[in-house]
């Protein structure tokens, strides 16, 4: 179990990285496409937003926090509540959603995820590469490769599954798991791609790439990973 007072510092950080990308971004790279399909940066920022907060700290849930989880329900989550979350949020100013992005969220590993994953999905079209800290990076690749951190991260192509059919080496920051078929190279496009951003692959070599590009491309993985990458 992942010592929270670390998390924290973990996700605290992850936020101010994420908001210190945002207040640099101009117009049109806010209205960009992200790698999540049908989201644009600032659509991503939203979710992002939205999801970290789903868990309030404190013992007592909020009312937004109680309507938003019934709207999840009601609506069966996914593409109908997005788009009524967006919606709702979108009238935010830029300034308050980035006030959004970096106020206290709960230290779990899913909120290290989501923070993380989704930070890339805005960079990566945007060209705005960055260096992942090795001890944030390694964290969540071993929570990915755990079973409730596929499930919570990895919903289509079950990134814990991988690890039975691939060896994964971060050739960066010292980082391994799983096993058979070799796939190596950078800890962050790693973790993109067993988290469905089959794009990454492109940066990854070794036995098991182009299996492992192919199991990210079939219908049953598309769209369903954190965020609905676009492939």
């Amino acid at each position: 179990m992942a010592d929270k007072t670390v998390l924290l510092g973990q996700i605290v950080a992850e936020q101010e990285d994420f908001a210190a990308l945002l207040r640099g971004l101009t117009d049109e790279q806010w209205a960009a496409s992200s790698l999540c399909e049908g989201w644009t940066v600032r659509d991503t920022g939203i979710h992002t937003a939205w999801h970290i907060h789903l868990k309030r700290i404190g013992p007592v849930p909020s009312f937004g926090y109680a309507r938003d989880v019934s709207q999840f329900l009601l609506l069966g989550g996914g593409t109908k509540f997005d788009a009524r979350q967006r919606e709702r949020d979108g009238a935010r100013s830029n300034e308050d959603l980035i006030d959004w992005i970096a106020s206290p969220a709960e230290p779990t590993l899913t909120n290290l995820g989501e923070l993380m994953i989704h930070q890339q999905d805005a960079r990566r079209p945007l060209g705005l590469g960055r260096d992942i800290p090795a001890d944030r990076l390694a964290s969540l690749l071993s929570y990915c490769m755990s079973p409730i951190g596929g499930r919570g991260l990895g919903v289509g192509c079950r990134s814990y599954k991988l690890g039975r059919e691939f060896h994964l080496v971060a050739t960066d920051i010292g980082w391994s798991g799983g096993q058979v078929l070799e796939v190596r190279g950078p800890g962050e496009a790693i973790l993109m791609a067993i988290n469905g951003r089959s794009e990454a692959t492109d940066d990854l070599e070794g036995s098991g790439v182009e299996i492992l590009a192919s199991r990210l491309a079939a219908p049953a993985n598309r769209g369903l990973t954190i965020g609905r990458a676009t492939r």
